[in-house]
């Protein structure tokens, strides 16, 4: 939902162009503050141990029931890792150190509006999961034991369960930046 009122001085905004900006902004027409609308960031994260890869079982909407791995929004004030880490210990109960993650995946969305910024973080033994309030369960899964029909949000997180198996297999875990658009 787009603003309606100056967050200065409470009056409406409208439409405006302000040169050389070729975009209308939302503009105030009392004070002249300008809001600029900018995408959503979120991390998400491929934690593994050996070939298989955590994911959890989401408790809430949108996707309610099906798996995807730790993930949320970058809240302000945090770096990237230090939101894929409380997100991580949120959903299930990991406290890993926000040093321990990896850059993996850039992704731009621009039909949603957001930025995903994937990690990985790779374990010597699976550790103890707790899911937070946020996650029905979470697991590690294997090859072959997780379809694509049952991950959440498939269309928009960077890899398929059989891309990521792929990667763990061949340990290619290169940095890549995606663009994912409607359709």
């Amino acid at each position: 939902m787009a603003m309606k009122y100056c967050n200065e001085c409470g009056h409406s905004l409208i439409q405006s162009l302000h040169p050389p900006d070729p975009r209308p902004r939302l503009t105030c027409g009392h004070c002249g503050s300008i809001y600029y609308e900018n995408p959503k960031v979120l991390v998400w994260c491929l934690a593994h141990c050996g070939e298989k890869m955590l994911l959890c079982k989401r408790a809430i909407e949108p996707a309610r029931g099906l798996w995807n791995p730790p993930a949320g929004f970058v809240e302000a004030g945090e770096t990237l890792e230090e939101a894929m880490a409380r997100e991580l210990k949120e959903e299930t109960g990991i406290d890993l150190p926000a040093s321990r993650f990896s850059l993996y995946r850039v992704a731009s969305v621009p039909h949603m509006n957001q930025i995903y910024v994937g990690f990985r973080a790779e374990f010597d033994a699976e550790p103890v999961l707790n899911p937070g309030p946020e996650s029905v369960e979470a697991r590690f899964f294997a090859e072959q034991t997780i379809g694509p029909d049952e991950v959440a949000f498939n269309d928009m997180i960077p890899d398929t369960p059989a891309d990521v198996f792929a990667r763990l297999r061949t340990r290619d875990f290169s940095v890549q930046c995606l663009t994912f658009r409607k359709g």
